[in-house]
């Protein structure tokens, strides 16, 4: 009976302390929810507080502008929106970092060929309107001084490192001379590159032969796509392209064929050099000997007198021109025979001494491309460049041998 008495008293101790600590939790958990309702409401009463003082501002503003418009007049009314609008148009250009303004939009300008003359200026405006309409988010004008601000650093560099004498002035010995250095760096690079390229782009598999697949997977890794990119590439339309881009694989499309001698399906090591570069590859410089065989040769014994050479009478004389084969007049043409192209003066050109006259490594070859520069930007027909003149025509220098040596040699072969 003892046992059971102290059993019931220690249960209700046991009740009791349990519901005293059930009260004490529930007390101390009353006091967090009272002092965190306390912390909400004053935040909401400054958060009222701040709103109707903004408000105030807002109002007195609004009240102030509202006395000065009888003083301001009608005119004054309607100038106010126009004043906020060119105040956020300022900000906005403010705001908007200046572009890379020889890349309009992932796209170059199309330049004209150093043997075509200047577009017009209004053409030069509509176009660059056009590229500037493309990407809006770029003012015009900003874009257009960045981009001319470039181009003048580019010409002005190339005309310094030409000025051998440094007088300021540029003479058609020194212009073709910096070509001459410039054609021949060019050249020697690209033989010098062709088969580590070479390598880049016959790894599927590394067999020897450039397919047109593989050549065509480099191109657009070249550019930027990654292999799912390319995998689900559009070759039809090339809409993943820039225009530019999709330019250069047209041309190279066209150009496979002719570089695939051997089989029309893929290029060896040598034809992947005429293929990239033509003009440093010696069987494109034969089939330029060729050409000019062809063309002059009116007894078929595979040589080239200097009446032959300079007779005008033939057939597609433009090509020859533009590919610098030959010169425009009958004076300039039997000068260059007996000056440059008849070595040993025996009367007659052969094979060799022709093959000399067409590489591109030749002095002669720089002078032809400085000469007609000179022919198209000389305004005051001196025989004398001023930087002023190369920039008042930078769409031509630009794209000629003495900026943009490798495409102006695509353009031509």
């Amino acid at each position: 009976m003892t046992f059971v008495n102290k059993l019931s008293k220690s249960f209700r101790w046991l009740r009791c302390s349990t519901l005293c600590a059930i009260l004490f939790y529930m007390f101390f958990i009353g006091l967090i929810l009272h002092s965190t309702s306390h912390k909400l409401q004053q935040q909401l009463k400054e958060q009222a507080s701040s709103t109707s003082s903004s408000s105030s501002s807002s109002s007195s503003s609004t009240q102030a502008e509202g006395k000065m418009a009888p003083n301001v007049g009608h005119n004054g009314a309607q100038r106010r929106p126009e004043l906020e609008q060119q105040q956020k148009h300022e900000e906005k250009l403010r705001s908007q970092p200046v572009a890379n303004n020889l890349d309009l939009g992932n796209e170059s300008p199309h330049l004209p060929h150093p043997h075509e003359h200047p577009p017009h200026p209004q053409k030069v405006q509509s176009a660059a309107a056009s590229n500037a309409s493309k990407s809006p988010n770029q003012p015009e004008t900003v874009i257009l001084a960045a981009s001319n601000v470039n181009e003048k650093q580019i010409l002005a560099k190339a005309f310094k490192r030409a000025d051998r004498n440094r007088d300021g002035i540029l003479s058609i010995q020194e212009m073709g001379q910096y070509i001459n250095r410039r054609i021949v760096e060019h050249i020697d690079e690209a033989i010098m590159n062709n088969a580590r390229e070479f390598q880049r782009v016959d790894i599927g598999p590394a067999d020897g032969l450039i397919t047109w697949d593989e050549y065509h997977r480099f191109f657009l890794r070249e550019h930027g796509m990654t292999e799912a990119d390319i995998d689900e590439h559009d070759e039809i339309r090339h809409t993943a392209l820039n225009r530019r881009a999709r330019e250069d694989m047209m041309r190279d499309k066209a150009r496979w064929s002719e570089a695939a001698r051997t089989d029309l399906f893929t290029l060896t090591i040598d034809e992947y050099l005429s293929f990239r570069h033509p003009e440093s590859s010696v069987s494109n410089l034969l089939e330029l000997v060729d050409d000019l065989l062809r063309q002059f040769d009116q007894d078929g014994d595979d040589q080239l007198t200097l009446e032959e050479f300079s007779d005008l009478n033939v057939d597609d004389d433009d090509d020859l021109m533009r590919k610098s084969l030959i010169s425009k007049t009958l004076v300039e043409r039997r000068e260059e025979f007996k000056r440059i192209i008849d070595r040993n003066h025996d009367g007659k050109a052969d094979r060799g001494e022709l093959l000399n006259y067409v590489n591109p490594k030749t002095p002669r070859y720089a002078l032809q491309e400085a000469a007609t520069l000179f022919s198209l930007c000389d305004e005051n027909k001196d025989e004398l460049l001023t930087l002023k003149e190369m920039t008042d025509h930078a769409e031509i220098f630009l794209q000629s041998k003495m900026i943009d040596t490798a495409n102006s040699f695509h353009t031509e072969f």
